[in-house]
């Protein structure tokens, strides 16, 4: 009898211990899952100053990899493709990169509510034009 609350112990120790590297293993896969979402997100937004550009084009076709299974992200990029490829009408593209923009973030777990749809289309860019340039050197004059 004295053996058995030690066997107890042992199997209740390996069992607790099992759960607990299971639990560990199923947190880091979710957290490493986000990592790559907001990571391919974070290229996305960056590089949307030139949506024919390579670095948005990369972005962009990583996103069928790291949302594949997110439904509503894999639908929204299919409408854009299919609005980029028919060469249809400027809004109807934004629209439809509006749509792949917010679920890219919801599937990311990134909130936009305080943004309207105008901020997903204009990045923000400091850097002078040629025109506010010479308009800024005309007034030093």
């Amino acid at each position: 009898m004295a053996g058995n609350p030690l066997w107890v112990a042992v199997i209740v120790s390996l069992i607790s211990g099992l759960v607990g590297a299971l639990i560990t293993m199923v947190a880091v896969a979710h957290r490493e899952l986000r990592r790559f979402r907001v990571d391919t997100l974070k290229r996305f937004a960056s590089n949307r100053f030139d949506l024919r550009g390579e670095e948005f084009t990369r972005a962009l076709n990583e996103v069928f990899i790291v949302f594949n299974d997110v439904p509503e992200v894999m639908q929204s990029l299919a409408e854009f493709h299919k609005t980029v490829t028919s060469k249809l009408p400027s809004p109807t593209a934004d629209d439809a990169l509006i749509k792949l923009f917010k679920a890219m973030c919801r599937a990311a777990k990134i909130r936009y509510d305080h943004f309207n749809d105008s901020f997903f289309l204009t990045p923000f860019n400091v850097k002078p034009t040629s025109v506010q340039s010479a308009s800024a050197k005309e007034r030093s004059i």
